[in-house]
């Protein structure tokens, strides 16, 4: 404790008349970050082109110290300035939704929640939820476009497969995301094929491709009639499924030996193990909602499950 503070106590801030310790001088916690974030917001006002902007960054400054406080409003109103100068460079005044989503896009708009809520609450600027998932869409299709070179032959296929995938979803015989995850399946085979893009894919890549991913089989299926149709080739997206299958029981197999690690058995711990065991060993697969506890009975070496009708043996961990 200060000097000031041992001596007075607590006096009366000059500003607002509340009570404060008397070594803060002359304002209070609340008052001094106040001004420390009107001085911020007088600063960035300054360099704005447009008067209504300048306002405008005012006006949501204010509402800033009210919504989060003095304190976090002075340490984040600077984070924001740039937001709003992008904005009077661009319109010099506070644009629509649409505007702003295709400017921006859904990402730029996810660092920038804070003026979004006050642009709603303040400015009835109401945000388009559709749109903004569907520019998510488009963002994460170019991402995959752009991992294949562009100059490249393979990069030159994605592309066209891409365009016709583009008049699918204005015809409104597709939609953004299946056009994404068949997109996705495709730059994935073609990176998997040849990373610098110069080689087709062949039944080998294709085949070695569904070996470690079998549940892509489907949706590669477009891809590969788009290159059997443009590019002469005669691609199969068929699953080798003994070796989907045999793959599928390694992998269960690992999850129950982890499940046997376990210190804590509860019975969500029960469900899961029935779920795996009624896979692996008996070939069945039911989801945990499925099981229930009225299923389940405990035997001397083991759980017996009854399932229509039928009763089945699994050993515990």
């Amino acid at each position: 404790m200060c000097k000031a503070c041992c001596d007075q106590g607590e006096i009366t801030c000059p500003s607002c008349g509340n009570q404060m310790p008397a070594g803060r001088g002359d304002a209070c916690e609340s008052c001094y970050w106040s001004k420390t974030c009107r001085k911020r917001i007088a600063i960035g006002q300054a360099a704005f082109a447009s008067r209504e902007l300048s306002i405008e960054f005012g006006e949501f400054g204010e509402w800033l110290i009210s919504a989060t406080g003095p304190h976090k409003a002075a340490l984040k109103i600077n984070r924001f300035l740039s937001f709003f100068l992008e904005i009077d460079q661009k319109w010099q005044r506070i644009p629509s939704y649409p505007q702003l989503l295709n400017y921006f896009d859904a990402e730029g708009l996810r660092r920038v929640r804070l003026p979004m809520r006050w642009l709603h609450e303040e400015k009835g600027i109401e945000p388009d939820h559709q749109a903004k998932r569907i520019n998510s869409e488009k963002r994460r299709i170019y991402e995959c476009l752009s991992s294949i070179p562009p100059a490249s032959l393979l990069g030159g296929a994605l592309q066209s497969y891409w365009h016709q995938l583009e008049a699918r979803i204005e015809s409104g015989r597709t939609s953004y995301t299946s056009a994404r995850l068949a997109v996705r399946a495709a730059a994935t085979l073609l990176l998997k094929t040849d990373q610098a893009g110069q080689r087709l894919p062949g039944q080998t890549d294709v085949d070695l491709y569904l070996n470690t991913a079998p549940g892509q089989a489907s949706t590669l299926t477009g891809f590969t009639n788009f290159l059997n149709r443009e590019y002469g080739t005669s691609l199969k997206p068929v699953i080798d499924t003994r070796r989907a299958k045999k793959r599928r029981k390694e992998k269960l197999a690992r999850s129950i030996m982890q499940m046997t690690t376990s210190a804590e058995k509860d019975d969500a711990w029960m469900s899961q193990w029935v779920r795996l065991g009624m896979e692996y060993f008996h070939d069945r697969k039911i989801s945990i909602k499925t099981i229930g506890q009225r299923n389940i009975e405990t035997s001397v070496d083991g759980v017996l499950i009854t399932l229509d009708g039928e009763r089945y043996w699994l050993p515990t961990a």
